[in-house]
C-alpha cells in the first residue's frame, strides 16, 4: 500500500514539474513530517487529481480523433447588401435579386392656432321638390364660436416603399406612401364645428401606390393635371387650397417621352374626390349620380435646367339622379378645367430659389381650382359647386384663379416662401334667383383671396423647423346668407403653424 503512494507521488511530482499544479515543492530535506493519517489523506488527495486530470485527456484526445474522422463541411458565402447606384442614392439591391429598392419615411409634428367665431342661429336650406319646385326649409344652426377649438396639434408618421428594376421596356416601379396620423383640436372637423372638445382622431391613409411601366401609371397618384406650386406651403385642412391640388387620386395614365426633357400624358382618372356635386340649394344635397365615366386627364409638359412648364385639362362628366320638371331624367352636362403652370429656377439668387406661376379656368369643374364643396369658411359663406339645377336642367358653374409662389434661400439652411392665390367663382344669374330666399343667395358669386408666408431652418439634414403665417378673405358678390340667418359682406381668417418635420 505504502509502494503504490510512493509510486503515485513520484507521478505527481512530475506532473507538477510540467506546470500541472501551480506551486513550487520545497526540496526533500526542508519538507517537515506529517502525522500518519494527514500523509494518507494528502496521498489520496493527490490520486484524485491524477485520476480526474487522466479522465479529461483522455476524453479530448477521444473527441479530436473522432473530429478528424468526420467530414468537412464548408461554410455558406455571406451575400452582403449592395448598393444600387443606378436609380439614385438610397437604393440597394434585394439580396438574391436584380430589385433595387429605398426605404424612406417622414416624421411631422404640427401646431395651429385659428381663432373661430360665430353663434346660434337659424338658416333656410332649399330644396327641390319631385315637380321641380324650390322651397325652403329653415333649421338652426352653430356657427364655430366660443365652442370650438381655436388650437389643434397634429402628429403624422409617414413610410415609403419605392422598388424598382431594370428591364428591355425600361424600369419597372412599384411605390406605396402610407401616412398614419392623430388630430386633435380644430384638426378635428367636430373641433372646428362648434361641438366642444373632442379627442383624438386617428386615420391611416393610402396616400400613394401606383406601378410604373413603359409609360404607364397604374394606381393611386399626384392628378396629371395638377402643377405643384402648392408644395411650397405647409398645407392646410381649413383653408382653401392655393391652385390645384387635387391630392392623389386614382388613375390609369400613359406618358410619351420625346427627348429634351418633353413629354406628354393621356389618361383617366377617378373623379371622386374632385367632383363638387350638383346641389339644390346647399353643398350638403349632393345628387350627383353616379359615375358613368371617369374623367379624361391630359397634359403637355417639359422640364429642363432653366425650370418646368405645363399645360393641362381635364373633361368630366356631371350628371344627377333628380328628376326634370316633366318627372323625366335630366341631361348628362360635361364640365371642364384648363391650366397653365411654370416654374423658373433663379440659381443667380441662390442655390434652389425658384418662382412659380400659374393660371386656371374651369366650366363645370370648379373642383380644380383647388375648392371644395365649400371653401375654407365653411358655414360661414362661399359655397363652390360645379353645377345646380335650374329649370330641371344642370347649370354650369364657371370659375377662375391665378397663383404665385416665390422660393428664396437666405442661407444653405434658412428658406423662406412667399405665396398668394386669387380665385373667382360666378353662377349664372338664373341660379342665383333660383337659390335665393328672403332676398339672401344660398349660392352667389364671390372671390377668395389668399396671402401667406413661412420660414424653415434646417439645422441638420432632412430636419426642418418651421413656423407659417396665413391670411385669407372671402368677399362675396351682393348679400351671401350666414348660418346665424343674416347676411355679410366680407368674412376675414388668420391662420398660424409651427411644424417640426424629419425625413428619412
Amino acid at each position: 500500500m505504502l509502494s503504490r503512494n510512493a509510486e503515485d507521488d513520484g507521478r505527481l511530482d512530475r506532473l507538477g514539474e510540467k506546470g500541472t499544479f501551480q506551486g513550487a515543492a520545497l526540496p526533500a530535506e526542508e519538507k517537515e513530517p506529517l502525522p500518519k493519517g494527514l500523509e494518507t489523506l494528502e496521498v489520496t488527495m493527490k490520486l484524485a487529481k491524477s485520476l480526474l486530470l487522466g479522465t479529461v485527456a483522455g476524453l479530448a484526445a477521444a473527441a479530436g480523433a473522432q473530429a478528424a474522422d468526420l467530414p468537412m463541411r464548408k461554410a455558406a458565402p455571406v451575400e452582403y447588401v449592395r448598393v444600387c447606384s443606378v436609380h439614385g442614392a438610397g437604393f440597394f439591391y434585394i439580396p438574391g435579386s436584380d430589385t433595387c429598392i429605398k426605404i424612406g419615411g417622414r416624421v411631422r409634428a404640427e401646431y395651429r392656432y385659428l381663432e373661430p367665431t360665430g353663434s346660434w342661429g337659424t338658416t333656410s336650406t332649399l330644396r327641390v321638390s319631385p315637380d321641380g319646385r324650390v322651397f325652403s326649409v329653415p333649421s338652426s344652426v352653430f356657427n364655430p364660436g366660443r365652442r370650438s377649438d381655436a388650437t389643434g396639434f397634429r402628429a403624422r408618421g409617414r413610410i415609403n416603399v419605392d422598388a424598382r428594376t431594370a428591364t428591355e421596356w425600361g424600369t419597372l416601379r412599384a411605390f406605396v406612401q402610407v401616412d398614419v396620423t392623430a388630430d386633435t383640436g380644430n384638426y378635428r372637423g367636430i373641433g372646428r364645428n362648434g361641438v366642444g372638445p373632442a379627442g383624438d382622431d386617428t386615420s391611416v391613409a393610402l396616400d400613394k401606390a401606383f406601378i410604373q411601366w413603359a409609360g404607364i401609371t397604374a394606381g393611386r397618384i399626384s392628378s396629371f393635371f395638377d402643377f405643384y406650386a402648392t408644395a411650397l406651403n405647409f398645407g392646410s385642412g381649413y383653408m382653401a387650397s392655393l391652385g390645384s391640388d387635387n391630392g392623389s387620386v386614382n388613375v390609369l395614365a400613359y406618358t410619351a417621352t420625346f427627348g429634351n426633357g418633353f413629354s406628354a400624358t393621356i389618361g383617366f382618372e377617378d373623379r371622386s374626390a374632385v367632383v363638387r356635386p350638383v346641389v339644390v340649394g346647399a353643398a350638403d344635397v349632393n345628387v350627383l349620380a353616379g359615375q358613368r365615366m371617369p374623367s379624361i386627364v391630359g397634359n403637355i409638359r417639359v422640364d429642363q435646367g432653366w425650370g418646368s412648364a405645363q399645360l393641362s385639362g381635364v373633361v368630366q362628366q356631371l350628371n344627377t339622379s333628380v328628376p326634370n320638371t316633366d318627372g323625366g331624367r335630366i341631361d348628362t352636362e360635361y364640365g371642364y378645367a384648363i391650366q397653365a403652370g411654370v416654374r423658373f429656377n433663379l440659381p443667380m439668387l441662390a442655390a434652389g430659389d425658384a418662382l412659380w406661376l400659374q393660371a386656371a379656368y374651369a366650366d363645370g369643374a370648379v373642383g380644380r381650382l383647388g375648392l371644395g364643396a365649400t371653401t375654407a369658411f365653411a358655414g360661414l359663406a362661399g359655397t363652390a359647386v360645379d353645377g345646380a339645377i335650374v329649370d330641371g336642367n344642370i347649370k354650369r358653374t364657371k370659375g377662375w384663379g391665378v397663383t404665385a409662389a416665390l422660393l428664396h434661400y437666405w442661407t444653405p439652411s434658412v428658406r423662406q416662401a412667399v405665396f398668394g392665390n386669387y380665385t373667382a367663382v360666378d353662377y349664372s344669374g338664373r341660379v342665383i334667383d333660383a337659390y335665393s330666399d328672403g332676398g339672401v343667395a344660398t349660392l352667389n358669386d364671390f372671390k377668395i383671396w389668399t396671402v401667406g408666408t413661412n420660414v424653415i431652418w434646417s439645422p441638420v439634414q432632412a430636419f426642418d423647423i418651421g413656423v407659417e403665417v396665413l391670411y385669407q378673405k372671402l368677399d362675396p358678390k351682393g348679400r351671401v346668407g350666414l348660418p346665424t340667418g343674416v347676411s355679410k359682406s366680407s368674412v376675414d381668417i388668420w391662420e398660424a403653424r409651427i411644424r417640426f418635420q424629419r425625413d428619412f
